[in-house]
């Protein structure tokens, strides 16, 4: 008899016995549960420890499906995101294991912890648990991860299994890195590991859009990107920031700040104004007492590659220590930015990083709403780290699709860059990240609004040169 039968076949006699006064203390079929059957104990692990805590039915080909995605690949590694269907029933606590057919292994991983092969170690079998906070998925719900692997990439993998149950036919399709297609909300959020934004600017527009245009903003509305924080009043940008990073920390995923209110703030050009000098301390604490989780900060925007070319900074190496021992002190992890590749010489940038010390941030940010490529960025930024003592450093490749014209104000003819990544530990690089939104203006010029204010014909332009 099989084992759905034989609990049938309990369940009927348990109620029959019920019914004339008989308490029935056996289970008829052993330890067996149905999909359905009553919830765990509360003592319970949620973390699987070898067998599966979900359905104990034998699985078939619909018990999950697998979309494993290349989005981008270059020499000598590769993103990818992973979403698998669960067809079966509720899980809590999942374990997912393939085969790569090739040699390239995971570098870094998100929304999961690997259990196999070991950190740094290689092998082609791979395993991967529930990161907690996603190990509980109900019938037909998804999971989703991604990775940064080592290597070239073989394509997609072999022997995709879930809680040891084989898994049937991927869903969708698996595009080359140039491929067009815009990946949906949970996707992008996988491939990168940073929060993605359903309140941008980027995804209004997309919402308000339909065909083409629509397809092209939801190539920034569905990459993930900073939350700026900008407002002088203390109170009311501490409410923001609180707002963000709960719901990041909510979602698991890393939140990307920008804290942008120093005195003297863009030497009176496109983005001037920020604090008066005597209140940025206290604006800094009611940011930092706000922040919830552990997000990443880049520290104020040209503010040290600016130092000193304008009155009206007063100590701004000392607010800027100020804010970077306060925020880090709260829980963030802390770039300060140091502009770009065309603006100062290394050796400078890495003697004013200096001067702002390095005990309290985890290094410094480039090609913040600037254009200038990934290529050259990353050249000078480890130039810079090494000047610096070997601290890392981002790069905001939210534009720089095109590279640079020499142009910063609304520059023609530019292309949405890189999509965001985590990079290995291992390198001074520890992410390509979008700070600028793309389509919010840098101010009055090329026929755009004002600076951050939504400038539609330049995110259309960005998007159409998107080589992804």
């Amino acid at each position: 008899m099989s084992r759905r039968r034989r609990w049938i076949v309990g369940v009927t006699l348990g109620v029959v016995l019920v019914g004339v006064g008989v308490l029935v203390g056996v289970l008829v079929g052993g330890r067996d549960e149905p999909a359905q059957g009553p919830a765990a104990s509360p003592t319970t692990p949620s973390i699987p420890t070898g067998s599966p805590t979900g359905p104990t039915e034998p699985a078939d080909a619909a018990a999950c499906e697998v979309d494993y995605v290349v989005r981008d690949s270059w020499a000598d590694g590769f993103t990818v995101d992973v979403t698998v269907r669960n067809g079966a029933g509720a899980l809590d606590g999942w374990e997912l294991a393939w085969r790569f057919a090739g040699e390239e292994k995971v570098a870094n991983l998100w929304n999961g912890v690997l259990l196999e092969p070991a950190a740094g170690g290689s092998g082609a079998e791979v395993r991967v648990r529930d990161a907690g906070h996603n190990a509980k998925v109900p019938r037909g719900g998804s999971i989703t991860l991604g990775f940064v692997g080592a290597g070239a990439s073989a394509g997609r993998p072999s022997s995709f299994t879930l809680d040891g149950h084989a898994c049937g036919t991927e869903v969708g399709s698996t595009p080359s890195a140039s491929s067009s297609a815009a990946p949906d909300a949970t996707a992008a959020t996988a491939a990168t590991g940073f929060y993605l934004d359903p309140t941008t600017r980027a995804a209004s527009a997309a919402a308000a859009a339909s065909g083409e245009e629509q397809a092209l903003l939801e190539k920034i509305a569905r990459t993930p990107q900073a939350f700026w924080v900008t407002g002088t009043d203390p109170a009311a940008a501490a409410a923001e920031v609180r707002d963000y990073t709960t719901r990041a920390r909510d979602d698991g995923t890393l939140g990307l700040l920008v804290v942008y209110a120093v005195p003297g703030r863009d030497c009176g050009q496109h983005s001037s104004g920020g604090v008066d000098g005597s209140a940025y301390a206290r604006w800094v604490d009611a940011v930092a007492d706000a922040i919830v989780g552990e997000p990443w900060v880049v520290l104020e925007p040209d503010a040290l590659p600016m130092l000193g070319d304008c009155d009206g900074q007063g100590d701004r190496v000392g607010y800027l220590a100020y804010a970077a021992k306060a925020l880090n002190a709260a829980g963030a992890r802390v770039y300060v930015d140091a502009g770009h590749s065309a603006w100062l010489p290394a050796e400078e940038a890495a003697r004013r990083l200096k001067l702002v010390g390095l005990e309290h941030v985890a290094g410094f940010a480039l090609n913040v709403s600037n254009y200038q490529s990934t290529e050259a960025s990353v050249a000078y930024g480890e130039k810079v780290a090494a000047l610096a003592g070997g601290t890392h450093f981002v790069v905001d490749t939210s534009r720089n699709g095109n590279g640079s014209d020499g142009q910063w104000c609304n520059p023609p003819g530019r292309a949405l860059g890189e999509r965001p990544r985590l990079l290995p530990d291992d390198a001074a690089l520890d992410a390509l990240v979008w700070v600028k939104r793309p389509g919010e203006s840098d101010g009055e010029c090329q026929g755009g609004p004002a600076a951050g204010q939504w400038f539609e014909a330049q995110a259309l332009e960005l998007a159409r040169g998107a080589g992804w």
